[in-house]
């Protein structure tokens, strides 16, 4: 995907969410904020250039689903090592709030938020750079 598509579905999640209780949707709002997440996330990669918005290749990887799949070929880069530990914290909700029996509490909603704004904040930064 392009940037600007990664963005409009990084938007569309956000709407998304502002739609929502979170202390009783707990499921849905933790797969759209990591979703935004990661849209964002993916944004800024193809703008440092670590991955391609096309079909990947042998010399790049093609989009991200999650922090850790697929496994970049570099490291992260370090302006946007802080949004891969803030995305990978909402990653980990997953197995207690969406496959388990766990409800989100004020605590954990802040705490995702938080992160979720950190996401944003350097991500944004990234694509001010480029121009994007």
């Amino acid at each position: 995907m392009k940037i600007t598509d990664h963005l409009e579905k990084a938007s569309a999640f956000e709407r998304a969410l502002a739609k929502l209780n979170p202390l009783v949707d707990g499921e849905l709002y933790t797969v759209f904020l990591m979703r935004a997440g990661t849209n964002r996330l993916n944004a800024a990669l193809h703008a440092l250039g670590i991955t391609t918005d096309g079909a990947a290749t042998a010399a790049k990887l093609g989009d991200l689903n999650h922090t850790y799949k697929p496994k970049l070929n570099s490291t992260v880069p370090p302006e946007l090592k802080e949004a891969f530990m803030r995305l990978s914290y909402i990653e980990d909700l997953r197995p207690d709030y969406v496959r388990g029996s766990k409800t989100l509490n004020i605590s954990t909603v802040s705490k995702a938020e938080s992160a979720y704004a950190a996401i944003k904040h350097d991500t944004d930064a990234v694509l001010k750079q480029g121009s994007v």
